[in-house]
């Protein structure tokens, strides 16, 4: 604010000084505050509507992570019980969509909250065959991470490597690691593994690249080694 004592003078000048005076921050500030005046602040009304908006998004994250737990767990009660996940038809319409899609059905129609994700969801549901492969292998990313842990803390280690064949005729190597926790003995399934060839070399590589992620240089950790089944002489 200016104040003045003799007022404007130059009277031919008196259009474009006011229209200059009225570009400034201070007047703009001065007629937002008059405006205003006896009313509601804006600011505080922009400051309520950014936290509303922060509550909403906490609200929508909390309930997103609920629906994830929910799934999550759909897909280990499958694996306690040794249940294969997806059916040969997965399609809304099937009748027989496989055990997991079903066991989502059957929880929706006792949670409120997974019945409406499943009804207004239009870009995760989290049914589809690309995200339960997701979620498998995040799960086993952490079971892994564990099982490290343990191996670290043990005094020794055994490893069991075995062969196996997927329905599509792959070659997959099995290791399992056995140990001991809390005084009792424990056996740890760490996973299938896609040697690049099948002889005694890649394979042996192999398993000692997964071992050196657990005990490192370490020697006399590793005191016993099983490989069961395995066929080093088969040719392709």
């Amino acid at each position: 604010m200016v104040w003045t004592k003799t007022g404007m003078t130059d009277l031919n000048h008196l259009n474009d000084r006011m229209k200059k005076h009225d570009l400034t921050v201070k007047h703009m500030n001065n007629t937002l505050n008059l405006a205003t005046l006896g009313k509601t602040n804006v600011l505080s009304m922009l400051d309520s509507s950014y936290r509303r908006g922060i509550e909403l998004h906490n609200e929508k994250v909390s309930n997103n992570r609920y629906i994830l737990n929910v799934i999550i767990n759909c897909i280990r009660f499958c694996g306690a019980f040794e249940l294969a996940l997806r059916g040969h038809d997965e399609k809304d319409t099937s009748l027989n969509s496989g055990i997991f899609r079903a066991l989502i059905s059957f929880s929706a129609e006792l949670d409120s909250a997974l019945k409406v994700h499943l009804e207004k969801a239009t870009v995760f549901k989290g049914t589809s065959k690309t995200i339960q492969n997701e979620l498998l292998k995040c799960m086993l990313n952490i079971c892994q991470q564990e099982i490290s842990v343990e191996i670290k803390k043990a005094d020794y280690l055994a490893i069991t490597a075995d062969e196996t064949t997927d329905v599509s005729a792959i070659f997959q190597m099995v290791i399992v690691y056995r140990y001991i926790v809390n005084d009792k003995v424990v056996e740890r399934f760490w996973g299938f593994l896609k040697p690049k060839e099948h002889n005694f070399e890649v394979l042996a590589e192999c398993i000692k690249e997964q071992l050196a992620q657990h005990i490192g240089d370490v020697t006399g950790k590793l005191i016993a080694q099983t490989y069961d089944g395995f066929s080093y002489e088969r040719q392709y």
